[in-house]
């Protein structure tokens, strides 16, 4: 069985220096962010969500843990807040370590989630996925989510002449 268990103050801190790196990664694959200035934008951004680190207000970073192997298989990140009249959640970030990734437990993570978050209240949980992510657009449709907004991008390169 899968939960989710505060995170601990040594995982979250390799969490956060890693993350770092794998969303400015992902920014400048995706065309939003030139190399050379992608980490410190990202550093940046991440500090500007968790001021505070863990004891940030609204933000719950959960260890996902087999509690039949005893293994952590990854990290999921959300915040919750009021939206209009209602309680809503949105899911920063959410890891399955390479070598537990197509064996059910990003399902059994987010349906934990689902639970989770119903106890506390919310009613709606959202997210951002980069395009090229195929593989976690598939979970999260399998997942019942779907499309709210959808960014499009063009390059547009002048050629000399």
């Amino acid at each position: 069985m899968i939960t989710l268990l505060p995170i601990e103050q040594n995982d979250f801190d390799i969490f956060v220096e890693r993350e770092i790196i794998e969303y400015a990664r992902d920014k400048v694959k995706s065309g939003n962010w030139l190399e050379d200035q992608a980490l410190e934008k990202s550093r940046a951004e991440f500090m500007s969500l968790l001021p505070d680190g863990l004891n940030t207000k609204d933000q719950f970073v959960y260890t996902i843990f087999d509690e039949e192997t005893r293994i952590k298989l990854g990290v999921l990140w959300v915040r919750v807040r009021m939206d209009e009249s209602r309680r809503c959640a949105f899911i920063n970030e959410f890891v399955i370590e390479p070598q537990f990734r197509r064996q059910g437990f990003g399902k059994q993570a987010l349906q934990a989630l689902d639970i989770k978050m119903d106890e506390m209240g919310v009613e709606s949980i959202a997210l951002h996925v980069f395009a090229h992510n195929t593989n976690a657009i598939a979970l999260y449709e399998k997942m019942g989510y779907a499309v709210t907004n959808l960014y499009m991008g063009k390059e547009l390169r002048k050629t000399a002449g």
